[in-house]
């Protein structure tokens, strides 16, 4: 009886932390209280290098961290990226592997160790120490001796430039936009790739798509609060911003719940700087 009291009152916790989140997400949004850019760049940069935090390991895709402890799951989450990267390129007339890679957020290397297998170079870029010292170990443990880090802070990300030689084939981001401080945050970051793309290259970018429900809207309010949701964007919208930021968008994939990280509304673009 004991053990069903305790249970019943987890359960009322739980539910009541809940509606007071969307209160407090439903009262923000319609006043329109938001934090500014600069609060949530730097809140960003905290919670990536606090390596205290207990989410932190997992949250980076660290092999053998909290749900990735299923060393099956940490694979089968970088062949799924990689076997959707290989069907867009081939899309588009593709076939060669990329030879010069550069990874925006690579974390503890679950697309590193098997995209940078075949690569000349893979640039790994990331305002953690920790994820970059992590991703090189396990792209040695691959076989991969390819592996530049570029530590970057979030309030600078254009610092990147100088640090990675122009004219790469592939820039890859998952699991990344939805965890940049703002929207307009991730078009500094297109830019950048723009920037450092070959003509002709793609870029294999995935998002957290909005709709209309005002619950998937990005936040702009307690970064760590609202963690995967902090930059999200309507899927018209990401294509659009693309394409001004110089990218001929070419395919979409949708994702609208993925089983192995326990999420929803993800959105992969293939993304192509005209020759």
């Amino acid at each position: 009886m004991k053990d069903y009291a305790r249970t019943v009152y987890w359960k009322g916790l739980s539910t009541l932390r809940q509606g007071m989140t969307l209160t407090e997400l439903l009262v923000r949004r319609v006043a329109h209280i938001h934090q500014s850019d600069a609060i949530l760049v730097r809140d960003s940069q905290r919670y990536w290098t606090n390596l205290s935090n207990e989410n932190f390991r997992q949250y980076s895709h660290w092999k053998g961290a909290g749900i990735f402890a299923d060393e099956s799951r940490w694979l089968a989450l970088g062949n799924e990226h990689f076997r959707l990267y290989k069907a867009f390129a081939r899309a588009i007339g593709v076939t060669e592997h990329p030879k010069r890679i550069l990874e925006w957020g690579c974390g503890g290397g679950v697309n590193a160790t098997i995209f940078g297998l075949h690569a000349d170079a893979y640039y790994g870029v990331d305002v953690s120490p920790a994820s970059l010292e992590e991703c090189g170990k396990q792209m040695a443990a691959a076989g991969a001796a390819n592996f530049t880090p570029v530590l970057i802070e979030a309030r600078y990300p254009e610092a990147v430039l100088p640090s990675v030689t122009p004219n790469c084939d592939l820039f890859l981001s998952t699991y990344v936009f939805e965890l940049l401080p703002s929207p307009e945050y991730g078009i500094r970051v297109l830019k950048i790739a723009h920037t450092l793309l070959a003509p002709g290259a793609v870029a294999l970018i995935q998002i957290k798509f909005s709709s209309d429900n005002w619950r998937t809207q990005a936040r702009r309010w307690g970064y760590a609060k609202n963690l995967a949701w902090n930059a999200t964007y309507r899927i018209d919208e990401f294509w659009k911003i693309s394409a001004e930021c110089g990218f001929a968008p070419n395919m979409i994939t949708l994702v609208p719940s993925q089983p192995l990280v326990s999420d929803r509304n993800y959105a992969y673009f293939l993304l192509q700087r005209p020759v």
